[in-house]
């Protein structure tokens, strides 16, 4: 029913994905395997929305009106069975202009911060942009079960908290972005145990929620209801339904005063909201779910071919994902450096994968690959890897499992 395999001519259309590669990767003839965005058209029905909506022919100030809110509380209840109240909801740009609200109402300069790196990079600048202090809670790639996953060092966490009395802050990312880990219900609780024993505010990047490989979602907030002064959810349908030039996203903020706080702190900062934005977001969430289904599946199949060709290509492993349709590649088994990597795939095999170490220190040695694209060009890729890897470190051990 959809096309996912359909060619869509990004470049010439101010595209940062397809039109800025010669900026960041100094050439042009690269297959741009970055930015987090997808390389197809949206729902057919949010297009039809948005034809309706300029139709009208007047863009004026727009203002976030309850149907659209009702929206999204249909859309928790029915995706990840959390009833949520319209009143609870704050109507944003993006979600990154939503974590630097957040630390601006719930944080003072000086405050400590944490993040976990390898992580999204936009989390580090909010934290200095809001005269914070960072604190790296690293985590750690550990063996389980014949793959490798990556843990929260739970001891680390602690001790940074007890030696910065001035902790008042974690920005979690679920599902993580970059290393694709849903962090499963016992990892949750002890994160939330630490936080509420704490006193710690969590600012929780949803927005990957809907790419979960196996089962659903389930918010952080929905866990512990108690806990409502303690978490703020920050989503989009950005991702899920390819959207995010249309820059609208949402707060979830249960308890009002703290709701206050954040829409005051948003002042000055948040820009007026999109009407197209608004227009596609009820649109997706109103009629867009057999598209994500199918677009889903389209993704997964994509993430068995890079799994199982990974698998065969030497010094390279793929990190086990569990969501988001990115991929963590280690490529660490070659002794080269982040700069001679770069060299290697972005001069030689002409792929435009992010590289690791813009996620933090963690991620030296890996680089992050964006399966949301035609599948055409996830083949050429793994090509592209297979012919630079397989000539130059053949004598490298291969990883059978791909895990």
């Amino acid at each position: 029913m959809y096309n996912f395999d359909k060619k869509v001519e990004r470049k010439g259309t101010s595209s940062v994905k397809w039109d800025k590669v010669d900026e960041i990767f100094n050439r042009e003839d690269i297959i741009p395997l970055w930015v987090a965005d997808s390389d197809w058209e949206t729902a057919p029905e949010i297009i039809e929305s948005i034809k309706d909506r300029v139709e009208h022919g007047v863009f004026g100030y727009t203002y976030p009106a309850e149907e659209y809110k009702n929206v999204i509380v249909d859309w928790y209840k029915k995706r990840y069975n959390w009833d949520i109240e319209s009143d609870w909801i704050t109507l944003l740009s993006g979600v990154v202009p939503g974590i630097n609200i957040a630390l601006r109402a719930f944080t003072r300069p000086g405050d400590s911060v944490i993040v976990q790196p390898p992580v999204y990079y936009p989390f580090f600048s909010a934290v200095k942009n809001s005269g914070n202090i960072l604190l790296e809670n690293q985590l750690v790639l550990r063996e389980e079960n014949g793959s490798r996953r990556y843990r929260i060092d739970w001891i680390d966490l602690e001790k940074k908290i007890n030696e910065n009395p001035g902790t008042s802050a974690l920005i979690f990312c679920y599902p993580h972005n970059p290393v694709g880990r849903v962090w499963k219900p016992d990892e949750l609780n002890k994160l939330l145990s630490i936080a509420d024993k704490y006193n710690l505010l969590i600012i929780s990047d949803e927005i990957h929620a809907d790419f979960v490989y196996n089962g659903g979602h389930q918010p952080l907030a929905a866990i512990r209801p108690d806990m409502r002064e303690q978490i703020i959810t920050i989503s989009a349908p950005s991702k899920s339904f390819n959207i995010a030039g249309l820059a609208t996203a949402y707060a979830i903020i249960p308890d009002t005063n703290y709701k206050k706080r954040f829409e005051k702190a948003a002042e000055g900062i948040q820009p007026a909201l999109n009407p197209l934005g608004l227009t596609a977001l009820k649109s997706a969430y109103e009629d867009g779910e057999d598209w994500l289904e199918s677009q889903n599946k389209y993704i997964k199949d994509n993430y068995k071919l890079v799994s199982d060709s990974i698998a065969k290509i030497p010094g390279i492993e793929l990190i086990k994902s569990e969501g988001t349709y990115l991929v963590w590649l280690d490529f660490r088994k070659t002794g080269l450096t982040d700069q001679e990597l770069e060299d290697l795939l972005f001069h030689e095999a002409k792929l435009g994968l992010e590289p690791g170490h813009w996620f933090g220190k963690g991620g030296r040695g890996f680089f992050r690959m964006n399966l949301a694209t035609q599948r055409y060009n996830i083949e050429e890729a793994l090509i592209r890897l297979k012919d630079l890897m397989s000539n130059r470190f053949a004598n490298l051990e291969v990883d059978i499992d791909g895990q």
